[in-house]
């Protein structure tokens, strides 16, 4: 969980500064689909799901996915 987070966050500072090169989309689509895989699973334990829900919301802008359930 760790990792996914700091790929995510890294990749989400990278697309402040503009587009994604190649590589750095194809983690952020890794990235979406293991935190969709994970979600279900997590202990809401200090607001964790929410946390994760937010990554995944940065993630999917900056790779341009949009998720209708979105906040």
């Amino acid at each position: 969980m760790v990792l996914l987070d700091a790929d995510i966050a890294g990749c989400v500072s990278s697309s402040l500064s503009g587009p994604l090169d190649e590589q750095r989309q194809g983690l952020l689509l890794v990235c979406l689909a293991a935190v969709e895989k994970v979600l279900p699973s997590i202990d809401d334990e200090a607001g964790a799901i929410e946390y994760y829900e937010r990554l995944r919301e940065m993630a999917a802008l900056a790779v341009g996915i949009g998720y209708a359930d979105a906040r």
